[in-house]
């Protein structure tokens, strides 16, 4: 078929799709709704990304890049075009597909076109469903024509230690920034091959186990494979002047160990600076086995390797980050579990990724460093959710193009973490909370899930209703305002507890539970653990000795405001 006819047939199935509802609801409920371009639907279900086969010729001075990429498909149902995404600045020089899947051979040529940043490819004929076939697009150009932190590809010089590294960042949708790509979450790739072919004075991180270093004159390829399914913003590379620095470290069960793979800057000031705390990983990795279930990648590795980036980003097996900060290496390991293994099943719920990875954080401070440690993190955490006044931690589906707000650092990350801390405190029991994160692990591990499937295997586990947390702290907006009244009365105490919501016109009261610590002259004290079920509750707890103080969430299990006073108790209130 010839490029006009082509061209003819393009815009006739553009103009087809962009007739069509962009957003559609999901069977998750009224809240599920899941953002697709109009591609998605018209186009990309169409088929199953099976197998990368990658080559890439980078350097560390500058984003140019020059390729092929192999790709192996799986048909869903009947199609006489592939769609790809890939950015207009990158130039394709042909594309060929192959009958055979093992091993490939690229025999015709076929025709396609370069439209923006979508590549549509005419197949040869009609391919039906459940037959494989592979395609192979050869391309080059400066991939580096974005900026900024969420460009696909950038290339920077370390200010710290002087080192030039070009890295790739492909989340949420930058992956065809650089490599032709379905962006789809819920397909995920499972299996990659990556050579790339750079100086052989540098070295170059990517996902998987180092397969072969091949010289090729003043070069070298650099292979790596992966075998584990993989969300296509997982996939990456970083080239630079790196030492590897490695260690293995143990998991739950005795005698098994990782790999712990590390490409930092090739100085000693490098490793003498932050030895100790790339050795911590070797601790967070055993916990995180213990606490969850084993690192979920441990036939083939973990690593980090540096960029200066300002944070880090958790591509699988091969964390790419700008330090080896504890709270920054606790929070993409963890990502390995809740983000890799099980990635969101669409950018609402992007909780399942940051939300739980921030928690970690949190975890891996009580459990390695100090409850103190640990509390300090969370009243940061609090007080910079506190400053989200309105918001859900759900991401609406008329703010998913706005990339600051699905990574928003307060909702998404920090009130993301504390829903779970206030799930923990809910179930009031650390074994069923850590159970129902191993169980949900084992549901959805090399898959993909939503807020809802959390919530499912929460309840099915606990025994409990979420629905009224989920509808007010997850969908709903701000937090809950406490006013606490209390005296004593002979042998009781009375206490009265008005709430309000910070964000009222859209969730106007939280019901929740939480606790007192009653203070006792004697230098006794005692807890309670009350209910909140209205917008007033008055309670009558029974009473040994006299109170001298009320304090209310002593250990900070709620994200709220709370005044409390001995004031007296307002009569005949309304509820």
């Amino acid at each position: 078929m010839g490029r006009t006819l082509l061209l003819i047939l393009l815009f006739a199935f553009l103009s087809q799709a962009l007739a069509q509802d962009l957003h559609t609801c999901s069977m998750q409920g009224e809240h599920q709704r899941t953002y697709q371009n109009p591609l998605n639907e018209a186009w990309l279900s169409a088929y199953d990304v099976k197998h990368y086969d990658l080559s890439l010729a980078v350097s560390n001075q500058d984003t140019e890049i020059s390729g092929e990429a192999a790709i192996l498909l799986e048909v869903r149902r009947n199609i006489d075009t592939v769609v790809l995404e890939l950015q207009s600045a990158l130039s394709v020089l042909e594309v060929r597909i192959s009958e055979r899947v093992s091993p490939f051979l690229f025999d015709r040529e076929l025709s396609y076109a370069h439209e923006g940043d979508v590549l549509f490819i005419q197949l040869d004929r009609t391919r039906l469903a459940e037959e494989l076939f592979a395609l192979k697009v050869v391309y080059e150009g400066d991939a580096g024509q974005n900026r900024g932190f969420y460009a696909g590809i950038n290339n920077k010089t370390d200010s710290k230690y002087g080192f030039a590294v070009t890295y790739t960042l492909s989340e949420p949708n930058n992956a065809r920034d650089w490599f032709p790509v379905k962006q789809v979450l819920e397909d995920k790739i499972d299996s990659v091959t990556f050579r790339i072919r750079c100086d052989r004075r540098l070295l170059a991180a990517s996902n998987g186990i180092l397969k072969e270093i091949e010289r090729v004159g003043k070069e070298h390829i650099i292979t790596w494979q992966t075998h584990y399914p993989m969300a296509y913003y997982l996939l990456s590379f970083a080239v630079a002047d790196y030492q590897d620095f490695s260690f293995m470290a143990g998991l739950s069960q005795a005698g098994d160990s990782v790999q712990i793979q590390n490409y930092i800057y090739d100085s000693k000031k490098v490793l003498n600076d932050w030895e100790d705390d790339i050795r911590a990983t070797g601790s967070m990795l055993s916990l995180f086995s213990r606490l969850l279930i084993d690192y979920p990648f441990k036939e083939e590795k973990y690593g980090h390797a540096l960029a200066p980036m300002g944070g880090g980003i958790e591509h699988q097996t091969m964390t790419t980050l700008s330090d080896f900060n504890f709270y920054l290496v606790a929070h993409e390991l963890a990502h390995q579990w809740f983000g890799d293994h099980i990635t969101c099943g669409n950018w609402q719920d992007i909780w399942i990724n940051e939300g739980f990875a921030s928690y970690m954080e949190y975890v891996a401070a009580q459990q390695l460093r100090s409850q103190a440690a640990a509390d300090a993190w969370m009243d940061n955490a609090m007080a910079i959710a506190l400053g989200e006044t309105k918001g859900s931690v759900f991401v609406p589906e008329e703010e998913l193009e706005n990339v600051n707000r699905l990574f928003d650092y307060g909702l998404s990350y920090k009130k993301g973490a504390i829903l779970l801390h206030m799930i923990r405190f809910i179930l009031d029991d650390d074994a069923l909370f850590f159970s129902i994160l191993r169980n949900y692990l084992h549901l959805h591990g090399n898959g993909h899930a939503t807020g809802e499937d959390f919530k499912s295997t929460l309840e099915a586990e606990s025994g409990l209703d979420f629905s009224a947390f989920f509808e007010q702290w997850y969908y709903g907006e701000g937090y809950p305002r406490f006013e606490i009244h209390w005296k004593q009365q002979h042998d009781s105490v009375l206490i009265q507890s008005d709430q309000t919501g910070s964000a009222s016109e859209v969730s106007p009261l939280f019901q929740v539970p939480f606790e007192l610590e009653l203070r006792f002259k004697n230098g006794s004290f005692r807890r309670l653990r009350l209910m909140q079920n209205r917008s007033r509750e008055e309670f009558r707890i029974p009473v040994e000795g006299l109170v001298e103080d009320l304090i209310f969430d002593p250990d900070r299990h709620l994200l709220t405001t709370s005044h409390v006073s001995s004031e007296p108790i307002v009569n005949n209130p309304s509820n």
